[in-house]
């Protein structure tokens, strides 16, 4: 009886024994799986730009479930974001080195160790990590960027060179003008070497990818006066202006130095008729101030007068058109008992205008006082303008961001 007992009772244990072992997977399960509510409240965090917030969410759901690796590579993104860039290495590193990953997130945690190595400064790393990673299929663009990036950093323009080609065949955003660019920044190393012919080369190559483009106009126009062809700089700085007016600042006072200092016939006749093209045409300030100087230094003041009442008709009025006015009015015989106050006015104005950006980036709004090709912030090219022009006017020429006009 026992034995008929026995045979009844053991597919009831059994059945009991699997029932536990399912139970007990639910609940081992069940404590390994991240609590989704904390990980959206991370998110909502993160899309308010609350850092603090959400990355002590998403530590905690990594604290429950270590294998989680999209919430890893969050956490390491945002501790680079709040500048540890040590502790964002460490996670990738340990994400990358992690045996269970498929090919893409290896791929995409070695791709954020990249970019770590970057804003660290170890450029020899970074651009390792971006080599390996040129021909991944999930990340090969990025990863050409970020090597493009390295390359712009150390100014190496042969390698930034291959690496716009390779981002070209990508279908990369502004690589034929980024392309265009460091063949203009090779132009100028040669020509700072005095090698005006390999400068000229380069200077070619950039006009190919993008024709037009004002700053090979004006390395060329460099070129044509270490050469002797003062006529031609003057016709290729013309251009250059013409076609992009908001490098004015840039290219005015060459053009006065080029008419006037060349010996050529006629130079202040050419130099008034440029800068009245400029100023009257084009509403250029720099252009407005240079050609009252010119009017006053042949002494035709009324006409310097009358283009001095132009610049101060401006809204806001430029405060390099304030100076010019303050000079003009030191030396007219009516205001010399108030020599001392417009002395102090003058000098006011000019520290005033010392302080004051001269360039502007139409892209972030950077602004400083030197002209640079890159800007620093956003690191885009061709993008910082004089602020004499206003930024909101179309210019004469643009490029798109494949470099085309």
């Amino acid at each position: 009886m026992t034995g008929q007992w026995l045979m009844l009772l053991l597919p009831v244990a059994a059945a009991s024994g699997w029932i536990a072992g399912r139970f007990a997977r639910a609940r081992r399960r069940t404590a390994r799986e991240p609590p989704l509510d904390r990980y959206l409240e991370g998110v909502r965090y993160l899309l308010d730009d609350q850092t603090d917030r959400a990355l002590q969410a998403f530590i905690e759901v990594v604290e429950i479930d270590h294998e989680t690796f999209e919430t890893h590579l969050i956490i390491g993104r945002l501790f680079r974001r709040r500048g540890e860039v040590d502790r964002a290495i460490r996670i990738h590193q340990n994400l990358a080195a992690r045996p269970a990953l498929n090919d893409a997130q290896r791929a995409q945690a070695m791709y954020e160790m990249g970019r770590d190595f970057l804003l660290a400064g170890v450029l020899d790393r970074a651009e390792s990590v971006f080599r390996e990673l040129m021909d991944s299929p999930s990340v090969a663009p990025r990863a050409l960027e970020g090597l493009r990036n390295v390359y712009e950093t150390q100014r190496d323009w042969v390698q930034a060179i291959e690496v716009g080609q390779r981002l070209k065949e990508h279908g990369g955003a502004s690589a034929l003008l980024r392309i265009a660019h460091y063949e203009c920044e090779l132009a100028a190393e040669k020509l700072e070497a005095n090698r005006p012919d390999q400068a000229l080369a380069h200077v070619d190559q950039a006009m190919e990818l993008c024709p037009g483009l004002s700053r090979a106009l004006l390395l060329r126009a460099a070129v044509a006066e270490r050469n002797g062809d003062i006529a031609l700089s003057i016709r290729l700085e013309r251009e250059a202006v013409e076609r992009t007016p908001a490098l004015a600042t840039l290219v005015v006072p060459k053009l006065e130095r080029l008419h006037l200092n060349s010996g050529l016939p006629g130079g202040s006749g050419r130099l008034e008729e440029t800068l009245r093209t400029l100023a009257n045409d084009q509403k250029i300030t720099a252009a407005s101030i240079a050609l009252m100087r010119l009017y006053r230094r042949t002494n035709r003041l009324a006409e310097a007068l009358t283009q001095l009442h132009r610049i101060l008709a401006q809204r806001p009025v430029p405060t390099s058109g304030l100076l010019e006015a303050v000079r003009w009015m030191k030396i007219l015989p009516t205001v010399h008992t108030y020599s001392s106050e417009f002395a102090a006015f003058e000098k006011a104005l000019m520290d005033q205008l010392r302080s004051q950006p001269l360039y502007q980036c139409s892209n972030c709004g950077y602004q400083g006082r030197a002209h640079v090709w890159q800007c620093p912030s956003c690191r885009r090219w061709d993008t910082l303008r004089g602020m004499d022009l206003d930024l909101d006017q179309p210019m004469n020429q643009t490029f798109n961001e494949e470099g085309v006009a």
